[in-house]
């Protein structure tokens, strides 16, 4: 018999009711008996495995929320040590992967095995096996993309192995990258119809429209691995050319699926577009239609997160704060609000003074739903990130102006240390900004919005210009501008469609994950140093003085290996049939 011994955790997301549990047996250690003939603690394992996936990497203090998003060009933290610039300083080799990118869910996945199997052979009521069984399959296939998209081919295992299992059993080579992808499309396939519609299930567990969902995006990746990648190690690494336009169709077919059958839509609640889009991340799935599947958080319920102390601005903060930095890098593809390039030549920034109204207000709506920049409006006051004015041709470094400005804004929100960088920008997206919000560690409640529709539409793009369906791709691309209060675009190339996802996903952990697809961050990223901006006030003209300034301490890293992770000596000395990634 297999005991299993874990800690009864109750994910918020699922709002589980374990009474009964507690009622009926010891939480140190519970049998197999007890947990396969009790459908409440079988719930409660199953509760276990979502808590232990993490859709979103928090980290100590939740201070490493901005991770991937950091390993791009979209953002860099505070503090030298904190996760994205620990991660970017240490580039990846055969001895090193830092830690929080070593995304290995091989025990989560052997619980899922062992529920899959465990249920399957139960006497439990057959709608609960049908709908759990289906739930568990998903998480299962979700954990196998994420590890597919980092590795390429890695261990297919599907049964719960036992410690005195034989070699052979134990030690699973890597299958194909082709073969994850496809065992992911065949997942979804066999429990679309076997999940509850959304509305029909707690808003933490998956639901029929977040296997498609899903697909959509697992197929796109392995259609653009296909199309952009190279392949190695007999197919570990890298998808046929051949199969391009075969997974191009089924990321297709299910975002179409998702798209024109499901009860979703498109978040359109707010007339004004930057209070709308702004509102679609903070809107829980009850009342917001786009959400296909999101993580739960609720701080009354001891689940909160502390990204809004973390990222507001020092003059509205009360404690540790200014933390997630964007870089002038992502700003400049948002485009002015007549649908113009928003990328000013550097060299035009210091050549004249600028009003902040008709640099930054006059963008992409989407740009002040997600940014808090120079003298942007925030809680009933002016955000500012200039490091001194000038009176009467003097410097002034303290103090309030007769016009109301403060003298020099908060250190804390401009400079990091240890070096003074610039990036005059913080992230606004996902912050709560309703009256009487609580701002304090750990009482954010924000659900994390792990898929939503906007991100189908322009799957669904991405996916028919490459099919060659340019006409439909334009549609839907433009359908995505035309909620954001954007001009229409006249022509699709494949520029634009990146473009459009690098404004529309901005902070939401798809950008490095693209740059990696499209084969295309060696161009982005190596060798790079991005850049912010640093103002000076002239209360003589109400005008701002800004330069371009390094926004990191020393170019980005990344070569061609690195579109894959390695898998690095301690897995494979675990693992003898483990092959490493080429290039380590």
């Amino acid at each position: 018999m297999r005991n299993i011994k874990y800690v009864l955790i109750v994910f918020s997301a699922l709002f589980i009711s374990c009474e009964d549990v507690l009622d009926k047996v010891p939480l140190d250690r519970i049998s197999d008996d007890a947990v396969w003939n009790d459908p409440g603690l079988a719930d409660a394992f199953l509760t276990n495995i979502y808590s232990t996936v993490e859709f979103k990497r928090l980290g100590a203090n939740n201070v490493g929320t901005g991770l991937i998003s950091g390993m791009s060009d979209e953002l860099t933290q505070f503090a030298p040590w904190q996760e994205p610039n620990q991660a970017i300083a240490a580039p990846m080799n055969a001895e090193n992967l830092y830690n929080n990118l070593n995304y290995w869910k091989y025990d989560v996945i052997r619980n899922a095995n062992i529920f899959i199997e465990e249920v399957g052979f139960s006497e439990f009521d057959e709608d609960f096996k049908k709908i759990r069984l289906a739930e568990a399959r998903w998480i299962r296939a979700y954990l196998y993309f994420e590890m597919v998209k980092r590795w390429g081919g890695v261990p297919l295992i599907t049964v719960a192995q036992q410690l005195d299992d034989d070699p052979e059993t134990i030690f699973v080579p890597r299958n194909t990258e082709k073969e994850i992808y496809d065992f992911i499309d065949s997942e979804m396939n066999a429990i679309f119809n076997d999940l509850p519609d959304i509305g029909m299930t707690e808003g933490g567990r998956v639901n029929k429209w977040a296997a498609k969902a899903l697909q959509s995006r697992a197929m796109l990746y392995a259609g653009s691995i296909a199309r952009f990648g190279t392949v190695a190690l007999d197919g570990v690494v890298g998808i046929p050319s051949s199969d391009e336009m075969s997974y191009w169709q089924r990321s297709y077919d299910a975002s179409k699926a998702l798209i024109e059958t499901s009860p979703l839509q498109l978040y359109e609640k707010h007339a004004d577009p930057t209070i709308n889009h702004h509102q679609l991340f903070i809107d829980e799935i009850e009342n917001n239609p786009e959400v296909i599947f999101t993580e739960r958080y609720d701080f009354d319920s001891g689940m909160g997160h502390s990204q809004a102390l973390l990222a507001v601005h020092a003059d509205f903060a009360t404690g540790w704060n200014s933390n997630f930095r964007p870089f002038l890098d992502i700003v400049e593809k948002f485009e002015f609000a007549d649908g113009t390039s928003g990328a000013i030549p550097r060299s035009d920034y210091t050549a004249q003074e600028w009003d902040m109204a008709e640099l930054f207000d006059n963008r992409d709506p989407r740009f002040k739903a997600a940014f808090i920049y120079n003298g942007a409006d925030f809680w009933g006051g002016k955000t500012y990130f200039h490091e001194r004015s000038m009176v009467n041709g003097e410097p002034v470094t303290t103090g309030v102006l007769p016009d109301g400005t403060i003298a020099k804004a908060s250190d804390r929100a401009y400079e990091p240390r240890p070096k003074p960088l610039r990036q005059g920008f913080l992230l606004r997206k996902f912050l709560d900004e309703s009256p009487g919000f609580q701002l304090g560690g750990g009482m954010s409640s924000e659900d994390w919005h792990i898929f939503r529709l906007g991100e189908t539409y322009l799957n669904m793009a991405e996916a028919a210009f490459y099919l060659g369906k340019t006409g439909e791709a334009l549609t839907l691309l433009n359908r995505i501008r035309q909620r954001a209060g954007m001009p229409d675009k006249i022509a699709i190339d494949e520029e634009t469609i990146r473009n459009e996802r690098a404004v529309e996903l901005v902070f939401e952990e798809h950008r490095f994950w693209d740059l990696r697809r499209w084969r295309i961050a060696e161009e982005v990223l190596n060798g790079k140093v991005m850049q912010g901006l640093a103002f000076e006030y002239n209360h003589d003209t109400g005008k701002f003085k800004i330069e371009v300034k390094d926004g990191l301490a020393a170019p980005r890293f990344f070569e061609s290996h690195h579109y894959y992770f390695p898998l690095t000596l301690g897995k494979i000395s675990d693992n003898p049939k483990l092959v490493e990634n080429p290039g380590y």
